[in-house]
């Protein structure tokens, strides 16, 4: 068992007061059964007015909360300690299903519709399906269709952080050539989701692992995202083509949905005369114990 303690801090500053801020959060730790939320909470300064924790659609623990006395300066630091089994870096049995045969079983699945249609960020582009022909063939074993498609995204295109944004579709990855694990995912949910496979888009940590003779800086990790596609059984199997490869006990999950509409860290609403904003995001993945 790998244990982590994550600490994700971000902080607004705005050049005028805000005088009323309504937000909503995805940062705290799921329950899964490979990972363990020992203990999470969410700190906001200054204090908000109303804070409360829920469970969205996809199961995800969402935070709203709002603030009505004047700020300019907003900050909201996610602190979670997390334990990850071993085993969630291990392939289920079924995977060696032939991916004709996985596709002709999804409809006895009733959670299958929710992931196979098309959204907003990862659409129902034909490019996409085309791009995963030679992956995803009917009588491959499943296992080895979804290797190769990790693998041909993470050679086919660039990381470039200036590529994309975080409302960039599928479309704008194939136009630049280059994009971040955000558009990598999408693009793996919308193959997947056109070759009758259900996908969805996964948001949590990766712990970095700093070069040789290095020392890791603190504060220096980003939050992740990555795809999973569902197998005839309900199970699922995590897939990051970011790094090439399948997920493992270096990952932490937060949330998933449809695309990244469904999970972003932080979204809200501010009702100010600020025309500029300034945002720094900090996060820590730190091994425990």
């Amino acid at each position: 068992m790998t244990n982590y303690r994550i600490t994700h801090r971000t902080r607004y500053t705005y050049d005028a007061p805000v005088s009323l801020s309504y937000g909503q959060s995805c940062l705290l730790p799921r329950e899964l059964d490979t990972q363990t939320c020992t203990s999470a909470r969410l700190e906001i300064s200054p204090q908000p007015q109303d804070q409360r924790e829920r469970l969205d659609f996809y199961g995800n623990r969402v935070c709203y909360f709002s603030l009505d006395q004047p700020h300019d300066v907003l900050e909201i630091t996610a602190i979670s300690e997390v334990s990850v089994l071993p085993e969630r870096g291990s392939a289920p049995a079924e995977t060696q299903m032939l991916l004709g045969d996985a596709v002709a079983a999804y409809g006895q699945h009733p959670d299958a519709v929710h992931y196979l249609l098309a959204s907003a960020r990862a659409t129902a582009d034909a490019r996409s399906s085309a791009f995963a022909d030679d992956c995803l063939v009917a009588d491959r074993p499943m296992i080895e269709g979804l290797r190769l498609l990790v693998s041909k995204i993470h050679n086919s295109f660039g990381f470039d952080a200036s590529a994309t944004t975080v409302t960039s579709t599928v479309e704008d990855l194939f136009k630049h050539g280059a994009g971040v694990c955000q558009d990598f995912a999408h693009l793996s949910v919308s193959a997947l989701r056109a070759h009758g496979i259900p996908a969805r888009y996964v948001s949590g940590y990766l712990e970095t692992i700093p070069p040789p003779g290095k020392p890791k800086l603190v504060g220096a990790d980003v939050s992740h995202a990555w795809a999973a596609a569902m197998l005839p059984s309900g199970a699922w199997i995590d897939l990051d083509p970011t790094n090439d490869q399948f997920v493992n006990d270096r990952y932490v999950t937060t949330g998933w949905g449809r695309d990244y509409a469904d999970v972003p860290p932080l979204k809200g609403v501010i009702y100010s005369d600020s025309r500029k904003t300034k945002l720094d995001v900090s996060v820590d993945v730190a091994r425990v114990g």
